[in-house]
């Protein structure tokens, strides 16, 4: 059987946006590359059809939308070429190895039959399913950073779910309720299926939404894999609804930035306890963790 490959190389800032759509599309596997000077190359396959063309007119369409919604996806280019099944289904799996992130995070595809000792926090995912798989750095951050700041009976709020699989780790880490909230509905029913294969649809609240503004009470942990852009509206929102000892976790942050997270933090009571970093592709990408002062 032949597929049909579709490469678009987009902004950062749009990749996620691009992929869930790509999903909407019943793309049968999507896999994330990031680029140089801050792009995304997004990788995904179709069976090699009639409807491939007007798929990928879809696309242009949704793509030039996207500046309407607050998302820059420049430079946009896509292309499309012809694979074999064999090759690009061997390729994709080969691409999302089990991983181990952190001192006790194992995450591994729905499809690996992987031996794991009992001190393994193990985290079955369908990579590419949605944002935030473990194969990025900034998810790898934030599962590091989770791993000291969730402990038993804390209620955490993971702005941005994507996957699920950060709501996932604090369950896992013994969180007694997590409220996942995410704003791009084709996102939910991925992160439902997630939370269902990893056995905590019963202590995860699925949300859609745009951040904290719809919810009650206060959290130990707060988390958000987002970008930068899309973060700094939510800290005041952050900082009045964190627990009086809680932790906010932000990754999905690039280095440049850094400076200008801080400084937001700051200004809202928040003391930078960390600042963890991973390069990938030239790319330097940043997560923080920080407690409030007042």
């Amino acid at each position: 059987m032949h597929w049909a490959q579709l490469t678009i190389t987009t902004s950062q800032e749009a990749a996620e946006a691009v992929a869930n759509y790509l999903f909407e599309l019943k793309a049968r596997g999507v896999e994330f590359k990031d680029c140089p000077a801050s792009t995304t190359r997004i990788i995904a396959y179709y069976p090699l059809d009639d409807s491939v063309g007007a798929k990928v007119q879809q696309l242009r369409d949704f793509l030039a939308q996207l500046p309407a919604w607050g998302i820059a996806p420049q430079p946009a280019q896509v292309s499309l070429k012809q694979v074999e099944s064999e090759a690009w289904e061997e390729a994709w799996k080969a691409a999302f190895p089990p991983q181990r992130i952190g001192k006790r995070f194992l995450i591994a595809p729905t499809w690996e039959d992987i031996a794991h000792a009992e001190a393994d926090i193990l985290i079955r995912l369908d990579p590419g399913m949605a944002f935030g798989t473990g194969y990025h750095p900034t998810t790898r951050l934030s599962l590091e950073l989770l791993e000291d700041a969730v402990k038993p009976n804390h209620y955490v709020a993971d702005i941005g779910t994507g996957s699920g699989i950060l709501a996932i780790a604090a369950v896992k880490l013994g969180a007694q309720h997590v409220d996942a909230i995410e704003l791009d509905a084709t996102a939910i029913p991925v992160a439902a299926s997630n939370f269902r294969k990893n056995g905590v649809n019963t202590q995860v609240r699925l949300l859609q939404g745009d951040g904290l503004k719809a919810q009650q009470g206060t959290y130990h942990v707060i988390v958000g894999n987002i970008l930068t852009k899309v973060l700094l509206p939510l800290i005041p929102d952050c900082a009045s609804r964190l627990h009086s000892e809680g932790h906010v976790i932000f990754s999905g942050i690039l280095e440049t930035e850094l400076s200008q997270v801080k400084s937001v933090l700051e200004a809202r009571g928040f003391l930078c306890l960390q600042v963890a970093l991973e390069a990938e592709d030239d790319i330097t990408w940043v997560a923080v963790l920080a407690r409030r002062l007042f």
